[in-house]
């Protein structure tokens, strides 16, 4: 079958009336259209479509646009190095050689996602140890950049099922060109989400950790302020300007002062050690002691066998 192959917007071609329309409309979107955009039609479809992941958001990210029909093909924006290796292949139909060109694109796309995939682990190592105060804006960051790859895969998904409603009476199953893209988009759509889970594990655990952190210190605070509650109480008492105060004509008054602050603030640490206020937050007051839980079993077991 022949067929042409398009990769300028000001070659000149005879366009059949049946697309001549929805050609119009293309090229007049050419300069516009800074997004992904699928249209399909009968025996056709045309649109854009991001072709290099950006790091930085603010990075202006590459479009191509293609219009794919049953005898001609359009691709402006798309590298030449990726025309020139499909266009080497000489495939019969332009709907064998789009498909081509996808599946190229997401064997690029592996060596991206694989770079992200050595700083995710390297992340999950460091979570392993201390982490450090700009932890958390790491993980945001990796969690945004797996959004931005999804957004620039999943589009790819779609154009697969787009080409099924374009062309309803041919078995793009068969053509191998659509399978090997089609078997690409999965396996690094399985990737991503994998990776999406991993991040969102991660915040959690940081989330995690910062609620316990914040936890310890204001258990800490609480403890130092009940312990100090005496030394505060007494204090203020004796420090009042009364003119009759009795404690002050005693002999023994900065002792027995001393002894009731001392007194009082053993009274509290006591009491709180007992309700097990004390300590770290993870262990509860039923919490039996490993040691003794560990001998007592070994004892349940010694029976037993003598039994």
């Amino acid at each position: 079958m022949k067929w042409n192959w398009y990769t300028r917007p000001e070659e000149s071609v005879h366009i059949d009336q049946r697309y001549e329309e929805a050609y119009t409309y293309w090229l007049d979107q050419l300069t516009t259209a800074n997004v992904t955009k699928i249209i399909v039609g009968e025996g056709y479809m045309y649109g854009s479509l991001t072709l290099d992941y950006e790091q930085l958001e603010r990075e202006p990210q590459k479009v191509g646009h293609y219009f794919v029909g049953r005898n001609f093909l359009w691709t402006i924006g798309f590298d030449d190095l990726f025309c020139e290796v499909v266009a080497a292949k000489r495939y019969e139909t332009p709907i064998e050689a789009f498909y081509e060109l996808l599946a190229e694109k997401m064997d690029y796309y592996f060596h991206g996602i694989d770079e992200y995939e050595e700083r995710l682990l390297v992340a999950q190592r460091e979570m392993s140890g201390q982490v450090p105060p700009e932890f958390m804006n790491e993980i945001f960051g990796l969690r945004s950049e797996i959004e931005r790859w999804s957004d620039t895969v999943v589009p790819y998904r779609e154009l697969l099922m787009a080409g099924r409603e374009a062309f309803l009476d041919l078995e793009l199953q068969e053509m191998k060109p659509y399978r090997l893209a089609t078997y690409r988009v999965e396996r690094l759509l399985t990737s991503i989400e994998h990776y999406q889970n991993d991040v969102i594990a991660m915040t959690d655990l940081a989330a995690t950790l910062s609620n316990f952190r914040g936890n310890e210190i204001m258990k800490a605070l609480t403890v130092f302020t009940a312990l100090t509650t005496p030394v505060v109480a007494f204090g203020a008492i004796w420090g009042m300007n009364f003119k009759e105060m009795p404690e002050l004509d005693w002999p023994f008054g900065y002792v027995f002062a001393w002894a009731m602050i001392l007194g009082f603030t053993v009274v509290i640490q006591v009491w709180l050690k007992r309700k097990n206020w004390i300590g770290s937050l993870l262990q509860f007051p039923t919490q039996v002691n490993t040691k003794q839980a560990i001998r007592r079993q070994k004892d349940k077991t010694t029976n037993k066998s003598s039994v």
